[in-house]
C-alpha cells in the first residue's frame, strides 16, 4: 500500500454512507447522487486497494473482512477531521464564558447575558453554573461572579450588584397569616436553604438580623437550593429569602410579594472578576468594558 497512492477522498465519503446505510441506494440520497454514482466511486475505490469491500446480499450490503479494516480506519480519520472543523470554527466565532453558582447564573448572569448579546449578537457567550460557588475558578471561564466585599489580590473587579435580603411569600400566603409586620413572621412557616457556604442566612439568622425578637413557632421547610426555595414559596409553602442581585420574576408580576418592608443590606455584593495577570481576549475585552459603562450609567 506504501507505493499506491490515497484513494480519492470522494470514494472513502461513498464508501462511508453505504456502510452507516446500508445501502447504495439510501448513501446516493444522503450524498445527492445517483446510485450508479455511488456505485463506480466504490468500484473504484476496490480497483485502487485490490480487494472487495462488499458482499452483495440483494439490496443489502455486507463488509468483507478488508472492508471492516479499511471502516474503522475511516471512522476515525472523519472523526479527526470533523474535530478539527469544529476547532477552527470556534476559533472563528467570537466566544466567552462566566462562571457563577447555580442561583446567580440563572438570575443575574443570564440576564446580563441577554443584553449584552441584543448589543454584539455575534459573540457567543457560555454561561457555567456550579452548584457550590467556593468550587468556582478561571481555569475554564474568561470571568467568574465572585461574592465578597470586593477586595480581592491579584484580581480585577467590577461590583454587578449590592447584596439586599428580603423575605417574600405569594399574597394569599400573606393574608392567610395576616402579616403585618415582622412580629407576625413568628407564627409562620420558614423555607430554608441547606447549605454549608457559611455566607448563606437562614430564613431565621435573617429575621434576628433585622430585629426579630420574639419566638418562632411555626415550621421549617429545608431545600437544597435557592431555586427550590423560589418554588417552594411559589407554591405556598411558607416566607422565604430572596436576593435582591436574584430577584425572581415573580417579584414583577405579583405572584410572589415581600412580606414584610424589612430588608438586610450585609455591606458585600457580587462581582465580575478576572486575574490581573491575565490578558483580556477582544471579545471579552469589550464585555469587560460594556459593563464597567452600564455600572456608570446605573
Amino acid at each position: 500500500m506504501s507505493t499506491r497512492k490515497l484513494p480519492p477522498l470522494s470514494a472513502v465519503v461513498a464508501f462511508d454512507a453505504v456502510v452507516r446505510l446500508g445501502t447504495f441506494t439510501r448513501a446516493a440520497s444522503e450524498l445527492h447522487l445517483t446510485q450508479s454514482a455511488i456505485s463506480k466511486q466504490i468500484k473504484r475505490l476496490e480497483q485502487s486497494l485490490g480487494t472487495p469491500l462488499f458482499e452483495r446480499r440483494g439490496n443489502e450490503v455486507i463488509l468483507t473482512a478488508s472492508g471492516a479494516v479499511l471502516y474503522r480506519a475511516v471512522t476515525q480519520s472523519l472523526q479527526c477531521i470533523k474535530e478539527a472543523v469544529q476547532q477552527i470554527d470556534s476559533a472563528l466565532t467570537p466566544s466567552l464564558s462566566i462562571g457563577a453558582s447555580a442561583g446567580i447564573a440563572s438570575y443575574l448572569v443570564i440576564p446580563l447575558v441577554s443584553r449584552f448579546r441584543k448589543l454584539h449578537p455575534q459573540i457567543d457567550v457560555r454561561v457555567v453554573g456550579a452548584e457550590d460557588r467556593l468550587k468556582l475558578g478561571f481555569s475554564e471561564s474568561d470571568f467568574v461572579i465572585l461574592y465578597g466585599d470586593g477586595q480581592w489580590k491579584d484580581l480585577r473587579v467590577l461590583r454587578l450588584a449590592e447584596e439586599e435580603i428580603f423575605a417574600v411569600c405569594t399574597p394569599c400566603y400573606r393574608d392567610a397569616q395576616q402579616v403585618r409586620g415582622l412580629a407576625d413572621l413568628g407564627r409562620c412557616d420558614l423555607i430554608e436553604m441547606e447549605s454549608s457556604d457559611p455566607a448563606t442566612l437562614s430564613t431565621r439568622q435573617w429575621m434576628r438580623r433585622v430585629g426579630f425578637q420574639g419566638e418562632h413557632r411555626g415550621s421549617i421547610i429545608r431545600v437544597s437550593s435557592y431555586e427550590l426555595a423560589i418554588k417552594a414559596a411559589l407554591a405556598g409553602d411558607g416566607v422565604a429569602l430572596v436576593w435582591a442581585e436574584a430577584a425572581p420574576d415573580e417579584l414583577c408580576s405579583g405572584r410572589l410579594c415581600r412580606v414584610v418592608d424589612d430588608a438586610l443590606k450585609t455591606g458585600f455584593g457580587e462581582y465580575i472578576a478576572y486575574p490581573a495577570s491575565r490578558e483580556l481576549t477582544p471579545v471579552a475585552r469589550t464585555l469587560w468594558d460594556w459593563v464597567g459603562d452600564s455600572i456608570r450609567r446605573d
